[in-house]
C-alpha cells in the first residue's frame, strides 16, 4: 500500500466530474497516490528500508543511508 512511514501520507480519494455544456453529467471517484519511494534510511544507528514520500526526503526529515 502506498503510505509514507514518516508523515503517514496515504491515498487521497477525490470526486471526478465530467461537464457537458453547463452541468455535471458524470460523477466518479479517482485515487491520488503519493510519490512514495522505498529507500534505505538511518533509524537511530541502524539502517533499514522504509517507504518514504519524496517530500520527507527533500525536507530531510530522514537521513538516507549509503550502501
Amino acid at each position: 500500500m502506498a503510505k509514507c512511514e514518516i508523515c503517514e501520507k496515504k491515498i487521497n480519494v477525490a470526486k471526478k466530474h465530467v461537464y457537458r455544456s453547463s452541468y455535471v453529467t458524470k460523477r466518479s471517484l479517482r485515487k491520488q497516490y503519493p510519490n512514495v519511494q522505498r529507500v534505505r534510511v538511518f533509524v537511530g544507528s541502524v539502517s533499514r528500508r522504509m517507504y518514504v514520500c519524496t517530500k520527507c526526503l527533500k525536507s530531510q526529515k530522514v537521513q538516507r543511508a549509503e550502501c
